[in-house]
């Protein structure tokens, strides 16, 4: 048949050479879904490609890609080259076709005999594909081994934790080129690529870039944030206390030493397959500085334990908050123990000895002294549903008041937070920091689980947690320093 004249965006000519990866990701608008469905449909029809189009988890063939297809090949008229079924699209002319499938087969099961059958497909598209997980990467990419074989990639970034984007723009794993021709082309494409960018989404831009600017870098700009009107730290609240130490006339310079200690849930996977366990994770603060951060992988609780008190002396922390819910449980007489030797080490050299405070964190109990007013009307019972909703809660509450001293509002001094912007793992804290959602219980507010966070592909937020340990002022707790000292 004659080949007919196909408008490609400028923005996207790049992706019509051949090459390994081809990914664009970006905002709302930018037409990556309709461009890339327009060279695949032609690809398809011309040269015979087998393509097929992925994602995470595909329950029906209403969760993919079939109906765009089927929009190209009418507005192009070629409903006579390509015969549409219900799972599944052919072409008669030139014996390709187009199918449809879900990497998983549920949120933990790979399918994999499934994916099996597409070894001698020539290009795999995943659109949508910010949710893929690393699992599902590892799967994928070597099952599509055809020669020249091709793996196409667009999303709209969710947050800057998720392994697509870690794979292909944060911290990219392939190289741009590879022996001499195009191996991974990843463009940042917008709706400022598109010269037929719709005047409705237009107005509804400009109209969001004035209400809510981080919304609008967010669908607009593709750029990597948290969902701004679910998250409890809200991205910008976090950078505005970037050095806010420096830029806060009068900001508290003086203050405790006190530290969280986010104790690894463990080696996650069966046997036959384990993956990497969650690192622990121990964060320090002078005062309102957040001071230092560390994580560590450590399988055994107790080695861990020995790790963060060898931190703990070095650092000289008045107390230590530990989260103390599963594997942590034996932490606290872990540290118990070395506390005693330690002090016992020192008085026998003759040097005075520094005791900290150890305190067990444990996150599902009811909230800090409840009946404390919180504002006007509502005390701390009524607000959150248990200890770790108040503490991200209360932490929320630091960030938001540094937000208001950045900007000329009203604030409350004691209750500041400053990151310093040269503090190791800083950016990684910055993004862990935006990602969990606010819940409600009944009315009280529940941070969200790590469950569901990694429904959405987001790792464990096990710093963050621990920052939220270490800003912790609340009387509850479990204090075993004084114990320690009697058993030494």
């Amino acid at each position: 048949m004659t080949s007919e004249v196909i408008d490609i965006f400028p923005a996207y000519r790049d992706y019509l050479q051949p090459a390994r990866f081809k990914v664009a990701y970006g905002g709302r608008g930018s037409a990556k879904t309709r461009t890339f469905c327009t060279i695949l449909t032609s690809n398809v029809l011309y040269h015979g490609w087998r393509v097929v189009c992925f994602r995470e988890i595909m329950e029906s063939i209403a969760d993919s890609v079939y109906q765009e297809f089927v929009a190209e090949i009418e507005r192009r008229g070629l409903d006579d080259h390509f015969e549409i079924l219900k799972t599944e699209i052919k072409c008669k002319t030139s014996g390709g076709c187009i199918r449809f499938s879900g990497i998983k087969a549920s949120a933990t099961r790979l399918n994999t005999q499934k994916l099996k059958g597409f070894s001698d497909f020539d290009a795999a598209w995943l659109e949508e594909a910010n949710p893929v997980t690393d699992e599902s990467w590892r799967a994928l990419i070597p099952t599509m081994r055809k020669s020249g074989s091709e793996i196409w990639v667009s999303f709209n970034p969710e947050n800057p934790l998720e392994n697509t984007y870690q794979r292909f723009v944060a911290d990219p794993m392939y190289p741009p080129e590879k022996d001499g021709r195009a191996y991974c082309i990843v463009k940042k494409i917008n709706f400022t690529d598109n010269p037929r960018f719709p005047r409705e989404l237009q107005d509804d831009a400009e109209l969001m870039q004035l209400s809510d600017p981080e919304l609008y870098r967010h669908v607009y700009l593709g750029e990597p944030v948290a969902d701004n009107a679910l998250s409890i730290i809200k991205p910008m609240w976090v950078q505005a206390a970037i050095d806010a130490h420096l830029h806060i006339d009068g900001f508290p310079m003086t203050g405790g030493k006190i530290g969280g200690f986010d104790v690894s849930g463990g080696v996650e996977g069966d046997v036959a397959a384990p993956k990497m366990q969650d690192p622990n994770a121990i964060a320090w603060r002078y005062g309102c500085v957040l001071s230092g951060l560390e994580e560590w992988h450590d399988e055994n609780p107790n080695a861990a334990a020995d790790y963060a008190h060898g931190i703990v002396m070095r650092e000289g922390l008045d107390t230590l908050h530990i989260d103390n819910i599963g594997v942590g449980a034996s932490v606290p007489g872990e540290l118990r123990r070395l506390e005693a030797a330690a002090k016992a080490k020192a008085i026998s050299i003759g040097i005075p000895f520094r005791a900290c405070r150890y305190n067990g964190w444990t996150a599902s109990e009811s909230p800090d002294r409840p009946d404390r007013e919180y504002m006007p009307g509502k005390t701390h019972g009524d607000m959150f549903a248990n200890l770790k909703a108040q503490g991200w809660g209360l932490l929320a509450d630091r960030f938001r008041n540094t937000w208001q001293a950045r900007n000329g509002l009203p604030y409350d001094r004691k209750q500041l937070i400053s990151i310093p912007s040269g503090l190791p793992l800083r950016e990684k804290l910055a993004a862990e920091l935006s990602q969990p959602r606010r819940e409600s219980v009944n009315g009280h507010m529940k941070v969200e689980s790590k469950k569901s966070l990694k429904k959405r592909g987001i790792p464990s937020h096990n710093l963050a947690d621990a920052v939220v340990m270490a800003y912790w002022e609340g009387q509850r707790s479990a204090t075993i320093s004084d114990e320690a000292l009697r058993a030494a």
